[in-house]
């Protein structure tokens, strides 16, 4: 008996079963693994549909799952600018700009505004600008 079957075996055993037919262990791992793939499926093809909704350059470009992930986030920021902005155009730059200006007020006794951030930039901004 291989390693395999006997760990496969030895696991079925724990829940009282001893004398459990090996077969059946063998059908649970393939019914296991069709789920498995079944799964990976569903997760694929959710990042495929996810992936059609991102506006890339080029428009034909395969983004990666964490590329899309971040991607979309950034996408979800830059139309949520657009929402509060009202300029379709370069709305995070009007909100960066908003941003700077309350945490201005916020600082008491400073005229400058504080530069100690890192000033994000937005990718679907920048795109607008190369059009």
């Amino acid at each position: 008996m291989s390693g395999r079957n006997r760990r496969s075996t030895s696991s079925t055993s724990t829940s009282g079963e001893s004398g459990k037919d090996p077969q059946l262990s063998f059908d649970q791992r393939l019914q296991a693994n069709a789920r498995e793939r079944y799964r990976t499926h569903s997760v694929n093809s959710a990042f495929n549909n996810l992936r059609q909704l991102i506006p890339t350059e080029p428009h034909n470009r395969k983004l990666s799952k964490i590329e899309t992930l971040r991607l979309a986030k950034s996408y979800i920021s830059h139309l949520i600018a657009v929402l509060v902005t009202g300029n379709s155009q370069r709305p995070c730059v009007d909100t960066i700009n908003q941003r700077q200006s309350a945490e201005q007020d916020t600082i008491n006794g400073r005229d400058e505004p504080d530069t100690s951030y890192r000033q994000s930039i937005c990718t679907f901004c920048v795109t607008f600008d190369k059009c």
